[in-house]
């Protein structure tokens, strides 16, 4: 049986409500599991996935993942590695807009591939992917999915996006804090102290990243020594070597 917002237009006033409801189950169940799909049932979705990147905004690496999706469909996530493709995921962690699936460009026939392949498991005919991020800059996403097409769905986008920003930034601080705990995300570098690090990375000394960079040996140390305080680390070396780690050197990362 299909949630009850699918069957017709969605009336605006249950708005509230449901965001409500929704907000309340973020505070007080255990578990994020048990936490999402309290949220797809107070917003009678489909599914519901929420991701966040442990390490910098990588989604690919070491993801966070909670979702109400079969588990059929996982398995075959997982076996034909989609996380590689999977333009949903990827465009979330690139726009700061909430955006519709079908906004998605499916020209690629890799990417069409992925859609036919949800679409035989039942993942959802539309859906709605809202990006997430906290003050620290940590990464996440909330992606719903539904049945309603044409004005239902259009009117249920209008009715309750405002609700599910609101909702997903609740459950993005639960994620984060399941996440990290009381050690918080991983520190933010500057370009510099990025720059001086993937020098050290590979095996570059001071007065060669100096040269290198056109930095004083003086000011190529002072970000060295700002970029292992951040890392808590004693030595350079070790400094860039859990950056690396921490997927803190790329150019998309924290």
């Amino acid at each position: 049986m299909k949630p009850a917002c699918e069957s017709g237009p969605v009336k605006p006033p249950n708005g509230t409500v449901l965001a409500a409801s929704a907000i309340e189950a973020v505070a007080a169940i255990r578990g994020m599991e048990r936490t999402v799909d309290a949220v797809r049932t107070a917003f009678q979705m489909k599914h519901l996935s929420y991701l966040a990147a442990r390490y910098g905004s990588d989604p690919a690496k070491d993801p966070f993942v909670r979702s109400t999706y079969p588990a059929m469909w996982v398995a075959r996530y997982l076996l034909k590695r989609y996380w590689r493709i999977d333009p949903i995921m990827r465009e979330g962690f690139r726009r700061s807009a909430p955006f519709d699936w079908a906004d998605i460009d499916r020209s690629d026939p890799k990417v069409a591939q992925f859609f036919a392949d949800a679409a035989r498991f039942h993942v959802g005919s539309n859906g709605l992917l809202i990006p997430l991020t906290n003050r620290n800059s940590q990464r996440g996403i909330l992606s719903v999915s539904s049945d309603l097409t044409g004005a239902a769905w259009s009117e249920y986008k209008k009715v309750f996006l405002k609700d599910l920003i609101e909702v997903g930034t609740a459950l993005h601080r639960r994620g984060v804090k399941e996440l990290f705990g009381d050690e918080g995300p991983p520190p933010r570098l500057s370009p510099r102290e990025k720059e001086v690090l993937r020098w050290v990375a590979e095996g570059k000394e001071v007065p060669d990243i100096a040269i290198i960079t056109g930095l004083s040996e003086h000011t190529v140390r002072t970000y060295l020594k700002s970029a292992r305080l951040k890392l808590e680390c004693g030595t350079k070396t070790q400094a860039a070597v859990k950056a690396v780690r921490l997927n803190l050197l790329n150019d998309d990362g924290a």
